[in-house]
């Protein structure tokens, strides 16, 4: 499956973080920028108490659902 980053694309936020890449660097970049979504996605959730159950004891059914 092709990435989704589109070159235009890549260059206009290369350009507006002041990045100067390599045609292999950007490559690279658009070739992982679908899993980084995909991880970003996964991260920026709401979390309850079992996101750090190392620190907490005593969980009722609702935690663990």
């Amino acid at each position: 499956m092709p990435p989704t980053l589109t070159d235009p694309a890549l260059e206009y936020l290369l350009q507006s973080a002041g990045l100067t890449l390599t045609d292999a660097e950007k490559a690279e970049l658009k070739s992982i920028h679908d899993g980084l979504a995909a991880m970003k996605a996964r991260v920026r959730q709401k979390r309850g108490r079992m996101a750090e159950p190392a620190h907490t004891y005593g969980f009722t059914p609702e935690d663990l659902a």
